[in-house]
């Protein structure tokens, strides 16, 4: 998770209003959306797509993505985690993002994830 950590850097551009990053298949697992979740902390960001399908993260990592509804700027989210290993209780982390002040378009991809009806 190294690379991520690395990515999970960019945190600290004061001008970044958009960022993209495509990261599908690369096994990056909890530890790689834990880093990643510190992007909330990017000062102006106001959209984020983050294409994380088929990376094995589970419900902590999934926790710790919810952590972006901290975000200050943070108005448009993609979370792309089809095919992951997001459970019921990283599922409802994912639903306090609602409380997000800024946010106003959230995409959640969470398909073939083993979450319960």
């Amino acid at each position: 998770a190294r690379g991520v950590q690395a990515l999970a850097a960019l945190k600290d551009a004061p001008s970044l209003h958009a960022l993209t990053l495509g990261l599908g298949w690369n096994d990056i697992k909890d530890g790689g959306a834990q880093a990643l979740a510190a992007l909330k902390d990017t000062p102006s960001l106001q959209t984020l797509i983050l294409d994380l399908h088929c990376n094995s993260i589970g419900s902590s990592g999934a926790q710790a993505l919810a952590g972006l509804k901290d975000a200050p700027s943070l108005q448009t989210l993609t979370l792309d985690l089809y095919m992951n290993d997001v459970e019921n209780g990283g599922a409802q982390a994912l639903a306090t993002l609602k409380d997000a002040p800024s946010l106003h378009t959230l995409t959640l991809d969470l398909m073939d994830n083993p979450i319960a009806g």
